[in-house]
């Protein structure tokens, strides 16, 4: 794992790691990734997952690519379309 400079690159870095997981379990635009799936999937990526992944979801919020569930993290159009374009 490459070490880190900052905590910008930490949270952009898991940020990357949940549209990862994304594109691993196929979601589609509408539905949810639940945490379920999301945490084993950043334990093995990005074990430091825990210290930013709070500001990591609210980045990819303010992005619009995602919006917070109760269960997870539901993927939005625009999450979609930024997958397909840097697939």
């Amino acid at each position: 794992m490459n070490k880190l400079h900052s905590e910008a690159d930490n949270i952009e870095n898991v940020a990357q790691c949940i549209m990862g997981a994304f594109r691993e379990h196929n979601i589609e635009a509408g539905s949810v990734l639940s945490y379920q799936e999301l945490y084993p999937y950043l334990q093995e990526r990005y074990p430091k997952y825990k210290d930013v992944q709070k500001e990591a979801e609210h980045h990819l919020a303010k992005l619009a690519w995602v919006t917070p569930a109760p269960e997870g993290l539901m993927l939005t159009q625009v999450g979609q379309q930024n997958l397909k374009d840097n697939n």
